[in-house]
């Protein structure tokens, strides 16, 4: 948003320059990304009267005039083709500098002096047009200065507007915010329509048949318009706000959209058959011609207005070609409407037609102001193109929507901010932002919001608008009270941190794949029981279900590195999985953490080969998680999974609780997946997991006698599990039993058929004397004899 300093000042005058007004916006939230122009003002340019136009001796296509600007007649060669004499325009005398720092020079030209130069709007900065000499209009006397008539060389702020405050889409928005930071005055401008004839309704009737899209629909009509050049004024402040002037009806428009923020169009009333307004929604397939004569094909959300015939604009974007204002217009339809800010954003953005128009009805236009942009642009049109005014204004639809309510409580508004504010300041600040304000019970004001503030809705809103015109910078910095609680995290926060760090000292890299899966990658990984949630609209097929499993994000991560010969990697992931639930709307989400291994765990070494990972690696992990939460009763039991090594998976068990499952993938998911042999993943329900109760940790004194270390050897069945052995062990060692570690599993030659060889390395001692060997030896033939009487294994001779 282009806001010219001059144009500003007509509504208020802060007594400041453009720095330290820039400077004063930014700081209360409304950030100014430049100061444009200001430096390079315009001098010695003035108003001249041409009193005689000769031939150039020596060139055809130019000529010598003879001028007279107030203060002398001076010689100039010009070869614009409508310079003609008794004509008033702007002369840049010798010494004269132009936008962009051009100085003018007197000079020989063919052989004749020039003094001076006449200018164009473009070279001046005014307009774009530089077909030939401006002309200025009767106003204007020669010696006057055109750059301070004219406001040349002002400078510019160029605002960055936030998507939530569209009222500083204008200029009288700017405005506001200025007056209310610096107390200066605001002089909105006076609007006062002088209405002749009869009602408009007796040539014109607008209907809205898509009310959703259209809430207000306002409609004035003047007649007896010529159409031709706006004043060198307008054109210049259009031209500082970045819009092209086109002429002095369609100029109004658009100087009344930048001045309030609301857009207009202009119809040639005449080309409005049956003198009907149709607001809907197109047709499938339905085209029309909009202003840039493209011929667009519409859509069946696409909203337009119409007549009888078909579409004549696109509503909120641009108008249509065979309604368009031109030379011959004589009478002018007036539309000021507020437009669904999706509809509009969807329509600008399928034709590819940005425009200003566009730009603020996304971003949403006060439904409240329609009339009064109507009756402005009216009042313009009447000075600027001649004609009258229509009786009378067609106000079509719902109208404005409710006004916001709230109520402020001064002393939460204090406490919020840290500072004492005094109710008639806050009262002031209100209703200088456009706000209502009413007493109301005790310390509290009923407040209620303008409809050009859409996001004053809550009472926290008003608090944040009192900060932001107090001023950030002043509020001090203050440290919370002692007896304030401070933020922290949880336990079960602090759980997921430790286990996550855990992973990432281990030498894991995390990973964030997406939520969506396919229906495969959900029926071959995820849960027997359940459903899946499917996604209505879903981007792909690939991503048509939310995940059941985090294995699809890690397999593909996995398959990601080794494709690009990376062959070695440790990821995991934290992350939600979800089910569906039957008769409710939303699904279940659950916490797992994935953990998936491929190629080496220990990498290679210039000195030595490296490790592999295979499950026991990752069971070593898996035990470490359980360790870091206080868990110590595990257990590891045999799974068959369609995605697992069939000999190499098992059920993950805490507490008695299943958590998930850890194994080898199955070779055939590795060949699908173009995957090396050896992967292992783990899948823990974490949720489960951290709900279950926990054994506070308990630290052994270090032993200042001596151990004693004996070995067992058991022979066992090979499909008994050696957690049951190592359990009988530990509950039949009784006190003196301080270590059991399983150090070697035999299977082969001097064992016989279906059973393994299990070897244990037993330590003993006491930690008040000297174990004698014979208690011992007591304490290891009771764990003899609890495997045979228990398990019915024999030690292995």
């Amino acid at each position: 948003m282009k806001v010219p300093l001059s144009w500003l000042r007509d509504y208020v005058d802060p007594g400041m320059d453009a720095q330290a007004l820039a400077a004063l916006l930014t700081d209360a939230g409304t950030e100014v990304a430049a100061v444009e122009g200001g430096g390079e003002g315009v001098r010695r340019v003035v108003a001249a009267r041409v009193l005689q136009v000769r031939p150039h001796p020596a060139a055809d296509r130019l000529r010598l005039c003879e001028v007279d600007w107030g203060g002398g007649r001076n010689p100039v060669v010009c070869g614009a083709p409508n310079v003609r004499e008794g004509m008033l325009a702007p002369l840049a005398l010798p010494g004269a500098v132009l936008p962009g720092g051009r100085t003018i020079k007197e000079a020989e030209i063919r052989g004749e002096i020039s003094s001076g130069m006449l200018c164009s709007g473009a070279e001046l900065g005014i307009n774009d047009d530089a077909s030939g000499i401006l002309e200025l209009d009767d106003d204007f006397k020669p010696g006057d200065d055109i750059a301070e008539r004219l406001g040349l060389g002002q400078p510019v702020l160029d605002l960055e507007i936030t998507p939530n405050r569209p009222d500083c889409l204008s200029i009288v928005g700017v405005a506001r915010e200025v007056s209310v930071l610096t107390g200066a005055p605001l002089l909105l401008p006076p609007i006062r329509v002088e209405e002749e004839g009869e009602a408009v309704e007796r040539d014109f009737s607008v209907e809205i048949i898509d009310d959703d899209l259209c809430s207000r629909y306002v409609a004035r009509l003047i007649e007896g318009v010529r159409i031709g050049p706006s004043p060198l004024w307008m054109q210049h402040r259009l031209k500082q706000a970045g819009v092209r002037a086109i002429s002095n009806v369609v100029d109004v428009t658009n100087y009344v959209m930048l001045e309030l923020g609301q857009p207009l169009h202009a119809f040639d009333a005449d080309l409005i058959r049956e003198g009907k307004v149709l607001v809907r929604r197109a047709r499938e397939g339905e085209e029309m011609v909009t202003l840039d004569g493209v011929r667009r094909r519409l859509h069946s959300h696409t909203l337009l207005i119409c007549d009888p015939g078909g579409p004549i604009a696109l509503a909120g974007v641009m108008g249509g070609l065979e309604s368009e204002v031109t030379g011959s217009t004589r009478r002018v339809l007036l539309e000021s409407a507020h437009f669904n800010p999706a509809s509009v954003m969807r329509t600008a953005r399928e034709q590819d037609l940005p425009s200003e128009a566009a730009y603020r009805f996304e971003r949403g236009v006060d439904p409240g102001g329609c009339l009064r942009a109507a009756d402005r642009a009216s009042v313009l049109m009447r000075e600027m193109a001649g004609g009258s005014v229509r009786r009378g204004a067609i106000d079509a639809g719902t109208g404005a929507p409710p006004k916001a309510r709230m109520n402020l409580r001064l002393e939460r508004a204090s406490r919020l901010l840290g500072v004492g504010l005094e109710a008639a300041w806050v009262k002031d600040t209100l209703k200088g932002l456009g706000c209502e304000v009413a007493e109301g019970t005790g310390k509290t004001m009923e407040v209620t919001a303008p409809t050009f503030r859409p996001d004053l809705e809550r009472e926290i809103d008003l608090v944040e608008e009192l900060a932001r015109i107090y001023g950030y910078q002043r509020i001090p910095s203050t440290l919370p009270s002692r007896r304030a609680r401070g933020g922290g995290l949880n336990a079960r926060q602090r759980d997921l941190r430790e286990v996550r760090k855990l992973l990432v000292g281990m030498g894991l890299h995390e990973t964030i794949s997406y939520s969506f899966v396919s229906s495969e990658e959900n029926r071959l990984f995820g849960p027997a029981e359940g459903s899946p949630v499917v996604i209505a609209n879903p981007l792909s097929e690939e991503q048509s279900e939310m995940r059941r499993s985090l294995l699809p994000g890690l397999l593909s991560t996995l398959q990601y590195n080794y494709r690009r010969h990376l062959e070695d990697a440790c990821v995991f992931e934290m992350g939600r999985v979800f089910h569906a639930r039957e008769g409710e709307r939303l699904p279940r989400e659950e916490l797992w953490l994935g953990v998936a291994l491929m190629g080496r765990w220990i990498p290679r070494q210039w000195d030595r080969p490296g490790e592999d990972a295979d499950f026991f690696t990752l069971k070593g992990i898996w035990e470490n998680i359980l360790e870091a939460l206080s868990l110590w009763e595990q257990d590891l039991r045999p799974l068959r999974r369609g995605y697992l090594h069939p000999r190499l998976a098992a059920e993950l068990v805490v507490a008695g609780r299943t958590v998930g499952e850890l194994g080898r993938l199955h070779p055939a998911i590795l060949r699908d997946r173009d995957l090396p042999p050896g992967v292992v993943v783990l899948l823990a329900d974490l949720d489960t997991l951290l709900g279950l109760d926990r054994e506070s940790r308990q630290y052994r004194e270090i032993p200042r006698y001596p151990a004693v270390h004996m070995d067992l050897s058991v022979l066992a069945p090979r499909e008994l599990e050696a957690a049951a052995v190592t359990r009988v062990i530990w509950e039949c060692g009784g006190e003196l039993l301080k270590e059991a570690r399983l150090f070697d599993l035999y299977v082969g030659k001097g064992v016989p058929e279906g059973q393994k060889s299990l070897t244990y390395g037993l330590t003993f001692y006491d930690l008040t004397r000297t174990l004698r060997e014979e208690e011992a030896k007591a304490a290891f033939e009771k764990i003899v004899c609890g495997l045979k009487d228990r398990l019915g294994i024999r030690i292995r001779s």
